[in-house]
C-alpha cells in the first residue's frame, strides 16, 4: 500500500510540474507576468464558476438519487461532487472518479447497482449536451458568429436547451432500435469482437439509464438536462474569461470544440489530469489565435480553474469524505 501511495503521489506531482513548467518554457516569464496582471475579479469569477459546476453537479446527483428512492441532502452531495472530482484530475484516466462516488454514494445507504446507475444516466446526460452543443459550436466558428451581446448569449442557451431535449426525446423514442443497431455492429465489424465484453457492458449501461430516465417523468427529465447544461456552459465558460481577460479575441465556438479535444487528451494522457499532453495541445491550438506568451498566460490561468484549483479545494473534502477507504481507493487505481 505505502508504495502504491508513493506511486500515486509521483505521478501527481510529476503531473504538477509539467503542467507549470511547459507554458512556462513556451512563453517565458513574460507569461507570468502577463497572467499576473489579470485582475483580482477576475480569479474570484474562475472559482465562483467552479463552485457554480460543483453545486449543478451536486444537485444532478441529488435529483437521479431521489428518483432511484434514496435520498441525499446537499452538504453530502457537494462534498460527493468535490471529493469524486478531486479523485478525477488526481489519477490517470480520471479512474477515480466513478470510483468515488460509488464509495461514497454507498456510504449513505445508496446500493452499489444504484449507484452505478446515477452514473450512467449522470454520463448519459453528458453525451446528450456534446452531441448538440458541438455541432451548434462548430457551425458558430464557421460561421464567425460572436457571442460578446448579451442578448447572443441568452440565445445561445435556449438553443443549446432545445437542442439537447431535442437530442434526448429522439434516443430515448428510439433507444431499442440503437441498441440493435449496437449489437448488429459488433457483430459485422470483425475489430470490435475483441472488445465485445466492453461493448455489451455500454450498451447494457445505455439501458439502464434509459430505463432510469423514462421513470422520471418530463419535468424531473428537463431539470436533469438543464443542471448538465449549467454544468458545462459555466465549466466551458472558463477559458473565454480568460481569453477576454487578458484582452484577446478567439471565437467561441473554436474554444468549445477546443475544450472538447483537450478534454479527450487529458483522458488518454498516461499522467494524472493530463499533465502535460493538455499543456502541449492547449498551446498548438490556442497560439495561432494569440500567440505564444498570451496563450502561456491563458494556459496558466486557465488550468488554475480547472485543475489546480480542483486538487486544493479538493483533497481535504476527499481525505474527510473517504477516510480509511482512501489507501484503499487509490490502492486500487493504481492496479488498474
Amino acid at each position: 500500500m505505502a508504495v502504491m501511495k508513493r506511486s500515486w503521489l509521483v505521478l501527481t506531482a510529476a503531473s504538477l510540474v509539467l503542467s507549470l513548467a511547459v507554458p512556462v518554457l513556451y512563453g517565458g516569464m513574460d507569461s507570468i507576468r502577463a497572467a499576473s496582471t489579470v485582475p483580482a475579479g477576475t480569479i474570484l469569477l474562475v472559482v465562483s464558476m467552479i463552485f457554480g459546476c460543483w453545486l449543478f453537479n451536486a444537485a444532478r446527483i441529488r435529483l437521479l438519487v431521489h428518483a432511484l428512492g434514496g435520498r441525499l441532502g446537499v452538504r453530502a452531495a457537494v462534498a460527493i461532487v468535490m471529493a469524486s472530482e478531486f479523485a478525477g484530475v488526481a489519477t490517470p484516466a480520471g479512474a477515480g472518479n466513478p470510483a468515488t462516488y460509488l464509495l461514497l454514494l454507498s456510504r449513505q445507504g445508496l446500493p452499489v447497482s444504484s449507484g452505478a446507475a446515477v452514473i450512467a444516466v449522470d454520463q448519459f446526460m453528458d453525451l446528450v449536451f456534446f452531441a448538440s452543443a458541438v455541432p451548434i459550436a462548430i457551425a458558430l466558428f464557421v460561421l464567425q458568429g460572436g457571442i460578446s451581446h448579451p442578448i447572443r448569449v441568452i440565445w445561445l442557451i435556449v438553443v443549446l436547451f432545445l437542442a439537447g431535449v431535442t437530442v434526448l426525446i429522439l434516443v430515448l423514442r428510439n433507444y431499442r432500435s440503437l441498441v440493435l443497431a449496437a449489437g448488429r455492429l459488433v457483430q459485422r465489424l470483425p475489430r470490435l469482437r475483441r472488445f465485445r465484453v466492453r461493448m455489451a457492458r455500454g450498451v447494457l449501461g445505455f439501458r439502464n439509464s434509459v430505463r432510469v430516465l423514462l421513470q422520471m417523468g418530463p419535468g424531473r427529465l428537463l431539470l436533469l438536462y438543464l443542471f448538465c447544461l449549467a454544468h458545462w456552459l459555466l465549466r466551458y465558460g472558463v477559458l473565454p474569461v480568460v481569453v477576454m481577460a487578458l484582452d484577446k479575441a478567439v471565437p467561441w465556438g473554436y474554444l468549445f470544440v477546443m475544450q472538447g479535444v483537450l478534454l479527450f487528451i487529458g483522458h488518454v494522457t498516461v499522467l494524472p489530469g493530463g499533465g502535460g499532453g493538455v499543456e502541449v495541445g492547449f498551446s498548438a491550438l490556442l497560439t495561432p489565435y494569440m500567440g505564444a506568451t498570451a496563450t502561456a498566460a491563458a494556459l496558466l490561468l486557465w488550468r488554475f480553474g480547472t485543475f489546480y484549483f480542483y486538487l486544493i479545494a479538493g483533497a481535504p473534502v476527499f481525505m474527510v469524505a473517504t477516510g480509511r477507504a482512501a489507501g484503499r481507493l487509490m490502492r486500487a487505481q493504481g492496479d488498474h
